[in-house]
């Protein structure tokens, strides 16, 4: 699949890691939860775009978006043809933010694959406001430790990379407000020629960062750097594959990825 940054204006493969939910069952009140999930993460969306995701019936997309539309949470445009978030519903998931639950899965391997190859592993994800909040770490936290950067800018190229379009969108409509056009533009540029399999080396090459999303597609980036003296690129490398392979809900990103070139 081919993900479209309306603002960046780029072709880039979503090949970004996916944290996924499960796919049991669901009730009628959560499938229509998880439909404004959708429209909320992937944008407008026709009815057929719709009804693959949730993987239902042409007739139950139809009752479904109409209880959308009843209830005032979604309205139509284009002659009826494409679902899109009501404003004021849009505005609210564009201030939601991360949900512990939703990376259970990969908080709870983090530990195990830090000490097996002798690295720190970082989880990041975007705050109400927009700035980059650290929310699992296999650091030590202590008052004398030392504080990690949350403001390095191949940190937040990672959280970008790991956004749909109406996401990207969204938060740069926000952040405009508060960041430097200057770095948001460099940011921009960045992102156009980053490489596609969302992995991303700071620190001189010795810190490695990965877009990651959690199960309800809230964007977020992983952190690997190393936790002593002799940890080599192909040591991040190793951490991040063995962490996918404790979490084998975590796809999109090729172990045949060039990233350590």
């Amino acid at each position: 699949m081919v993900t479209r940054s309306r603002r960046f204006g780029s072709d880039v493969p979503d090949q970004t890691v996916k944290v996924d939910a499960p796919s049991d069952d669901l009730s009628p009140s959560s499938r229509v939860l998880l439909a404004v999930e959708k429209i909320a993460a992937l944008g407008p969306m026709t009815y057929e775009a719709l009804r693959r995701e949730l993987g239902i019936s042409k007739t139950a997309t139809w009752r479904l978006v109409a209880t959308l539309k009843e209830s005032g949470w979604v309205r139509l445009r284009h002659g009826g043809r494409v679902i899109e978030l009501d404003h004021r519903l849009d505005d609210i998931f564009a201030a939601a933010h991360f949900a512990d639950a939703e990376f259970a899965p990969l908080t709870d391997a983090m530990t195990m694959v830090a000490q097996a190859h002798g690295v720190h592993v970082d989880l990041f994800a975007t705050d109400a406001k927009g700035a980059i909040e650290l929310y699992e770490t296999t650091r030590r936290m202590t008052a004398a430790a030392h504080p990690i950067d949350t403001e390095d800018e191949t940190l937040w190229l990672a959280v970008l990379a790991a956004m749909t379009g109406p996401q990207l969108d969204r938060y740069l409509q926000q952040a405009s407000h508060t960041m430097d056009p200057d770095a948001l533009r460099g940011l921009a540029r960045r992102y156009r020629s980053g490489d596609p399999a969302r992995l991303y080396w700071g620190g001189d090459g010795r810190v490695l960062f990965v877009s990651v999303r959690g199960s309800m597609g809230t964007p977020a980036a992983l952190r690997f750097g190393a936790r002593g003296a002799g940890v080599r690129r192909e040591d991040l490398i190793a951490a991040f594959d063995a962490l996918r392979g404790q979490v084998p809900a975590l796809v999109g990103v090729s172990r045949e990825s060039t990233v350590g070139a």
